[in-house]
């Protein structure tokens, strides 16, 4: 990256166009070159946070995260996706609550909501999973893994007709949903 050149903006883009077409190195090396010259940039760092959470480097994604929240309280992806690097390490309870803040800042945030219903069924509390994935449903109405994922917190109430009825209802909305068509072989 040639800093003279590219304005902040400009590099950023840039940055996350290599990293969407899994050029990691040189979306890191602009991430790291942006944080050179400006070390708090809360948006860098939490790109920085998400390129390793591609690579699987989740203990250095969970403190690049923690920091981009420390500069930017309320950056609402940061929490999400630290909410999910937490699931990922077993940090239950840490992601329960990442996740808590998320929706907490933006309500509306489906993808929030159903990461927070598939944790719950992880922690066995489905009553709260299902209302979980009920609301990420009534945030985005054709959210496949929301009802994919609220038909296993059924399933493993025994409630079978509200699994069969949660797997279809993935199925119709995205007809070759695999993982929905095996479960519902199940329920």
């Amino acid at each position: 990256m040639n800093k003279q050149n590219l304005t902040l903006k400009e590099a950023m883009i840039l940055g996350t166009q290599h990293q969407q077409k899994g050029n990691l190195k040189a979306a890191k090396k602009i991430y790291e070159d942006i944080l050179k010259i400006n070390p708090n940039h809360a948006e860098s760092i939490f790109l920085l946070g998400s390129l390793f959470v591609q690579t699987k480097n989740f203990d250095r994604a969970k403190q690049l995260l923690n920091k981009a929240i420390q500069i930017q309280p309320n950056f609402i992806a940061a929490h999400y996706n630290l909410g999910n690097v937490q699931h990922e390490l077993g940090e239950l309870e840490k992601a329960l609550s990442s996740y808590q803040k998320a929706i907490e800042i933006q309500p509306n945030y489906a993808s929030a909501h159903h990461n927070l219903g598939y944790l719950l069924s992880d922690l066995g509390k489905y009553d709260e999973a299902t209302a979980a994935c009920r609301q990420a449903i009534k945030i985005k109405p054709n959210f496949v893994g929301a009802y994919y994922n609220l038909g296993n917190a059924y399933d493993e109430q025994d409630k079978y007709e509200e699994a069969i009825e949660a797997y279809n209802k993935a199925i119709e909305i995205m007809s070759n949903d695999a993982e929905s068509y095996i479960n519902l072989g199940y329920a």
